[in-house]
């Protein structure tokens, strides 16, 4: 997964393919697969009591979702213009070609870990839990069936956690 800090380091660094970087950035912010980003188009993007949503049927468990979109998430949309309903929002190519453009990317940005387009949906689950989001919450934003999908990330803040503790410096010598 990436740090917020990361994220901010690769809002920060321009990149030519405009797709790939948003579509990852939107990817980190609501946490779906390049699979279901692939085949994000117009129609599945709707505003419902003044929140913006996605309807999805995630490729992998093939489970409907409906999510809300935070702000952040819908900065990385493209411009609609005169797109149809059925046209696709991110137009990518094959993930591997995606994945070096992400790598070279993560470079540029001064990013020494490895960047695959599933980074973003771990970034998302960690920076939810991060934030303060319940894990029975980020377990259903993610489509995850099993909670105990869910608790590998968890086991991530909990690792977070204790180094911020060993920040604490002795007082008492």
């Amino acid at each position: 997964y990436m740090t917020i800090e990361e994220v901010r380091a690769l809002i920060a660094t321009p990149m030519k393919n405009e797709s790939v970087k948003g579509a990852y950035l939107f990817s980190c912010f609501c946490g779906l697969r390049i699979s279901d980003i692939i085949k994000l188009q117009w129609k599945d993007v709707f505003v419902d009591r003044g929140q913006y949503r996605l309807s999805v049927s995630m490729q992998k468990t093939k489970e409907p979702l409906y999510l809300p979109i935070s702000d952040e998430a819908l900065k990385w949309l493209p411009e609609r213009g005169e797109a149809n309903d059925s046209d696709y929002i991110f137009p990518l190519t094959h993930e591997g070609t995606v994945n070096d453009t992400l790598q070279h990317w993560a470079k540029v940005a001064g990013i020494t870990k490895h960047i695959s387009f599933h980074v973003s949906r771990h970034t998302h689950a960690t920076m939810m839990l991060t934030l303060g989001a319940d894990l029975y919450t980020v377990s259903k934003l993610l489509g995850h069936k099993n909670i105990a999908t869910t608790q590998i990330y968890a086991k991530i803040v909990d690792k977070k956690k204790e180094e911020a503790i060993g920040l604490i410096p002795n007082l008492t010598d």
